[in-house]
């Protein structure tokens, strides 16, 4: 059976987040690359479709969660200050 788009666009989405939560720090032209898509496709993942994830760009313009936030914290407080997983 043939990978639907949003099959891919959903595991480039997964893997995105997953690259963040492990603080590899990749670029838009990376991600590009790696996706075999266009830089403008990562940007409206970014920007769009992750836009309420918290990610910024560091000082070398590398993707990165905002300082302080983690994929636990922002899907249901796990993780976040204060809160702690048991």
């Amino acid at each position: 059976m043939a990978q639907k788009s949003y099959d891919k666009a959903l595991f480039r989405l997964i893997s995105i987040l997953s690259m963040l939560t492990k603080d590899e720090r990749p670029t838009i032209d990376s991600l590009a690359e790696e996706f075999n898509v266009s830089k403008r496709t990562i940007q409206t993942d970014i920007y769009q479709r992750l836009s309420g994830w918290d990610i910024t760009k560091d000082r070398l313009g590398r993707l990165v969660f905002r300082e302080g936030a983690n994929i636990f914290c922002i899907i249901g407080g796990f993780g976040g200050k204060g809160n702690h997983m048991v």
